[in-house]
């Protein structure tokens, strides 16, 4: 069974958490994610950076010390990249962000392509919370992105606790990386297909549901 509408690492994680909630707020969108003031900050962040890291403009004050991963990851020699849209169709071939064969898509926040290997990382405004599969997405979006290199590092760069995690992956790794993928895919499908959205509860119910209890009697508790 295949999806029906493009995917993101994102979009795959908020079903996982919750096949309930993603059906309120991505699919019918009867509910509105609020901003919180640490997403409010993450956008504000990862902006700053992007504007800093395109030569725009200065880094205001209180993200200044940031300025150093900039400076560090673009020193190395290749093409830069800054936010860069990747959509890939379902048989892994490049595509437009908005293109009607669209099947997954991901933004590459900075890094450097070279002529064997790409350097790619992600910024990150909260906790220290790795995440190899996201990592390994991010990997296999490079391979098809720049079919020229053999080699990807990609990584995270945790700003507030100051920490950086990486992992390096090969051309071999790919039919791997995407096989890891697909019963994960799978289970969205057939909850997109036949319409069935399970809630999931948990620790998130009480206070970091946007749901409310008329829409799920877990939500709050």
């Amino acid at each position: 069974m295949e999806l029906t509408k493009p995917w993101s690492y994102s979009a795959l994680t908020a079903f996982e958490t919750c096949p309930k909630r993603y059906q309120l707020t991505r699919v019918t969108k009867q509910v509105v994610e609020k901003q919180t003031e640490a997403t409010l900050w993450g956008n504000k962040v990862h902006k700053a950076l992007e504007l800093f890291a395109l030569g725009k403009q200065p880094l205001p004050k209180e993200m200044q010390e940031y300025g150093r991963y900039v400076e560090k990851i673009l020193s190395y020699e290749g093409r830069r990249v800054v936010e860069e849209r990747v959509a890939l169709t379902k048989d892994f071939r490049p595509t437009t962000w908005m293109a009607k064969d669209v099947w997954v898509r991901g933004i590459i926040d900075i890094g450097v392509v070279g002529s064997e290997t790409a350097y790619l990382l992600d910024w990150k405004t909260g906790k220290h919370r790795p995440d190899s599969d996201q990592l390994k997405l991010f990997a296999a979006l490079a391979f098809a992105k720049y079919p020229w290199v053999s080699k990807v590092v990609t990584g995270f760069i945790f700003l507030k606790p100051k920490k950086f995690e990486k992992e390096k992956f090969t051309r071999k790794q790919l039919p791997e990386i995407w096989n890891d993928f697909m019963p994960r895919l799978s289970r969205l499908a057939i909850a997109s297909a036949e319409d069935k959205w399970m809630p999931k509860p948990s620790g998130l119910c009480k206070n970091w549901c946007p749901v409310g209890r008329s829409l799920c009697e877990y939500c709050g508790k």
